[in-house]
């Protein structure tokens, strides 16, 4: 049987990640992480040889350990859902400078700055969606998971390396978010959504919050979900809804 990356065998993969319940973010980034090895392939058929050459040819473009890692991580997936689990690679580990920045962090006041001023402009999602990316231990692609009934459930549960976590939902953010909901008509399903019902795109914030760096008088640079997700606070204060109990 040969090992061409086809439509249909991308179409299976991208099933496959459906039925075992794979974020819509993580179907999508795995996806088109595949799509890129095909292109590399020009053709050929997979082998063990090509994936060698792959991750040499990703190491060669410049990218960071980290995306090269993410890359692999989606074609490892790949060969394991097609059963060719012998033309897997190992990942090289993220060396020291490419993990210290990716956790860069913004102060306590820039912090606070931030929240306070999406609040005063109207701005209740953001500020809660920034809020619940520093108290819990959430990615943001994972914020599709925060639904109405996980709410009443009072935790949140995600898939991390192919098991299940559940994540607690702190008694302060639920209330608020209890609030939210009730406030913006949300009966059931994803929280954080657009006015379709929609998960909020990841672009779409980082957007969002490069324009409340611009009106928090705060550098542009720290407008990144990675900044949110590590803040220096020994304690982190919380806003609340006041204007809307």
């Amino acid at each position: 049987m040969s090992t061409h990356i086809t439509k249909n065998r991308i179409l299976d993969f991208t099933v496959s990640m459906k039925i075992h319940q794979r974020s819509a973010n993580t179907i999508n980034s795995y996806t088109t992480n595949i799509q890129k090895l095909e292109l590399f392939l020009r053709g050929a058929e997979l082998t063990k040889e090509q994936m060698l050459l792959y991750k040499q040819w990703l190491s060669s473009q410049g990218f960071k350990q980290s995306t090269i890692n993410a890359y692999l991580a989606a074609a490892n997936y790949f060969c394991d859902v097609m059963g060719w689990a012998d033309m897997k690679v190992t990942l090289d580990p993220v060396v020291a400078e490419d993990t210290n920045q990716n956790k860069k962090q913004i102060s306590s006041s820039n912090y606070k700055k931030l929240v306070f001023t999406a609040l005063q402009n109207d701005k209740e999602r953001l500020a809660m969606m920034i809020q619940v990316l520093c108290h819990m231990d959430l990615r943001f692609c994972e914020l599709e998971r925060l639904t109405v009934e996980a709410l009443e459930c009072n935790k949140v549960v995600v898939e991390r390396k192919h098991k299940n976590k559940e994540i607690e939902i702190p008694d302060i953010i639920k209330e608020d978010l209890y609030t939210y909901t009730l406030h913006e008509q949300i009966t059931s399903g994803i929280i954080f959504r657009t006015s379709k019902g929609a998960p909020v795109d990841r672009s779409n914030f980082r957007k969002d919050i490069k324009k409340l760096c611009i009106l928090a008088d705060i550098e542009e640079e720290f407008g990144s979900i990675q900044h949110i997700k590590h803040v220096v606070l020994d304690e982190y204060p919380y806003y609340r809804l006041k204007k809307w109990k």
